[in-house]
């Protein structure tokens, strides 16, 4: 079991009472940066809060294994944050791995293509602070170092991706991500709901971003929950870690 008083970030607001309860018949889906963690100048640098691996552990017990990561990290990233192999849809559910920790492939398109590989690197190299990250099949640019770099980077893609009606841009927080057309968290939180342990179950989302919204909108078509850091919490990561910890640890005053 977790031990709240290693983090502080385990400490409940009072307007945590009007959030629905946490149930174990729920099927939990849970984005990672921006929800769980904090942001950080590159994705290398996120701090995880003490506590946190064994708080998803707790909550994937309390539901016989049925929740999920669903996140824009690599899956050896996801894994690297919770410290045990959980269900997850990485790379924005491109890849998603299921209850037996079987591997499944929806999409087989890559946008992580040599010549855009390189164009984006010598990209990095004429705008400092900018950072090339690549994925089994899409390639990221995070400007959070350098927003100012923002637009340039944005134009640079759409020019060597015109033509190509597979291939789309994802806005993100503070960076642009190339991928195939197809995926997103919404298709992969459908597709786990058709799996065991998740069928059958009430769906709970928790998201911060613009790439979360789909998995909201599929939690609440679903007839469960699909909640937004900044609209339903208070815009932290703290808060969500809270409410998460109420789930196995009942409500912390």
């Amino acid at each position: 079991m977790i031990d709240v008083s290693l983090d502080r970030a385990f400490v409940l607001p009072i307007y945590y009472d009007m959030l629905p309860d946490l149930a174990p018949d729920h099927a939990l889906f849970l984005d990672m940066d921006g929800t769980l963690l904090d942001f950080a100048s590159t994705p290398a640098e996120v701090i995880v809060p003490p506590g946190l691996p064994a708080l998803l552990a707790d909550l994937a017990a309390q539901r016989e294994g049925a929740m999920a990561i669903l996140s824009g990290r690599t899956m050896a990233d996801i894994d690297g944050v919770t410290g045990t192999v959980l269900p997850a849809g990485a790379e924005h559910g491109f890849l998603c791995r299921d209850a037996a920790g079987v591997i499944h492939r929806p999409i087989t398109i890559s946008a992580n293509r040599p010549e855009w590989r390189a164009a984006l690197h010598d990209a990095a190299v004429r705008m400092p602070g900018v950072a090339i990250e690549e994925k089994t099949y899409t390639l990221v640019a995070h400007f959070r170092r350098a927003p100012e770099h923002g637009p340039a980077l944005r134009m640079l893609i759409e020019h060597f991706i015109d033509g190509e009606p597979d291939i789309e841009i994802l806005p993100a927080n503070m960076a642009w991500e190339i991928r195939p057309v197809g995926a997103g968290k919404g298709r992969a939180l459908d597709w786990f709901m058709q799996q065991a342990p998740f069928r059958g179950r009430v769906p709970v989302f928790v998201g911060d971003d613009t790439t979360d919204e789909a998995a909201i909108d599929a939690a609440n078509a679903r007839g469960g929950f699909g909640l937004h850091v900044h609209r339903d919490f208070d815009g932290t990561t703290a808060s969500v870690r809270a409410w998460l910890a109420r789930a196995v640890k009942g409500v912390l005053r």
